[in-house]
């Protein structure tokens, strides 16, 4: 019988992720500090709340998330200067120096993963996926392709 393409795409996506996790524990981060640092970069002054949404989480996941890079210094939440009951995440020195580490350790994972197909077959995977995501994707989430691995 023949496996379930879902089944089969979850699993290279479980794999590629772990790889990905596992080689950013190397250089002391994770799949997690990735992401989130980067959207803190890629979104200054957003709120809390935006930030959640433009990464697909629940606002207590991103809190989560947050106190522990503010704990680790590599983020600082400022408060809203027109309410201040908001608040948004800032990257520290310490936290720039790190996500370059990532996004250079990104760059050579996805180097890596382009190695296993020729540009068609890239072509062909890059046209495959995004038809799943158009089908059943979701548009609340934002995908940043020039730096996600």
């Amino acid at each position: 019988m023949e496996e379930r393409l879902g089944k089969q795409l979850s699993w290279a996506t479980k794999a590629a992720h772990a790889h990905f996790d596992e080689g950013l524990s190397s250089i002391g981060s994770s799949f997690h500090t990735y992401v989130v640092l980067l959207h803190v970069e890629l979104y200054p002054g957003v709120s809390q709340r935006e930030l959640a949404r433009h990464l697909g989480i629940e606002g207590p996941t991103l809190t989560h998330h947050l106190d522990r890079l503010t704990a680790d210094g590599l983020v600082e939440r400022v408060r809203g200067r027109d309410d201040r009951r908001t608040s948004s995440a800032v990257l520290t020195t310490k936290g720039r120096a790190h996500l370059r580490k990532a996004v250079s350790f990104a760059n050579q994972l996805d180097a890596e993963f382009r190695s296993l197909f020729s540009n068609s077959e890239l072509q062909s995977l890059r046209g495959y996926l995004q038809r799943i995501i158009d089908h059943y994707g979701r548009t609340d989430v934002d995908v940043d392709r020039a730096h996600t691995g």
